[in-house]
């Protein structure tokens, strides 16, 4: 029996390695693709790339994708303007790799977007529709 342990412990190992990927914020265990996502923006060098994202879908949910180059860990907080005093919506931290999250629906216009660990990373978000 001993020797069926250390094939076991390695499949068991591989299991739980290829679960420490990206992962969806809707807690589902796909691994995020930006790429299946309405909008994606990069978190890199403690800036958001674009500044600005549209997404077409007023009055309706949608994906965004935030793509973490940092090693620090980074999210995405919206709010209905730079005052900040109302949030809409704020993302799970991501420390490497890639989150989609599941946005619920905002009317069209244009909101103000920032890392809630780091408020100098700003931007943009348009929602048109």
């Amino acid at each position: 029996m001993k020797p069926m342990r250390l094939p076991l412990l390695a499949a068991a190992l591989a299991i739980v390695l290829a679960a420490c990927g990206s992962t969806s914020a809707d807690g589902g265990d796909a691994p995020a693709d930006p790429d299946d996502a309405d909008a994606t923006v990069t978190a890199a060098d403690m800036a958001f790339t674009p500044g600005t994202v549209t997404v077409a879908a007023a009055g309706e949910g949608f994906t965004l994708a935030l793509v973490n180059e940092d090693s620090m860990p980074h999210n995405i907080a919206i709010y209905t303007d730079a005052t900040k005093s109302e949030k809409l919506f704020e993302g799970e931290m991501v420390t490497d790799g890639t989150i989609v999250y599941e946005v619920p629906a905002l009317d069209a216009g244009e909101y103000f977007i920032d890392c809630s660990l780091h408020p100098n990373m700003t931007g943009t978000l348009v929602v048109e529709g």
